[in-house]
């Protein structure tokens, strides 16, 4: 497999970890309120300043490893992408670590969003 594949891949994933980072400082340090663009947007989490609030208090730690996630997957793929460039050899872990790199990102930021809303139900159901 060509490197520049995986190095793309891991473009994208550096590009995702910087954009969950940036959503997550903004949204916890209160800069961002509820809206309908930016955040994590579920029917509980909407329904309420108290419910967006304690929605994204409760997926702050999880957030944070996402983002971890994505930037430690993000370097090793450069790094094996560049040894692999330099040393013109192909190996397929030049794709697979990245791809395998957005699947954990992207079953993170499911347990996130899932953590988020029953927080963001309870904080409705204390709200009434």
């Amino acid at each position: 497999m060509d490197p520049v594949g995986g190095l793309a891949a891991g473009a994208g994933l550096i590009a995702l970890g910087v954009m969950i980072h940036h959503v997550k400082s903004q949204v916890t340090s209160g800069n961002v309120q509820r809206n309908s663009v930016m955040g994590i947007r579920t029917k509980a989490t909407m329904s309420s300043d108290s419910a967006w609030e304690a929605g994204h208090a409760a997926a702050t730690p999880l957030l944070t490893a996402t983002y971890l996630t994505a930037y430690i997957t993000s370097a090793i793929t450069f790094a094996l992408g560049l040894a692999l460039t330099l040393g013109d050899v192909e190996n397929p872990a030049a794709l697979i670590i990245p791809l395998c790199g957005i699947g954990v990102v992207l079953a993170l930021l499911s347990v996130a969003t899932v953590k988020a809303n029953s927080a963001a139900r309870a904080a409705g159901r204390a709200d009434t």
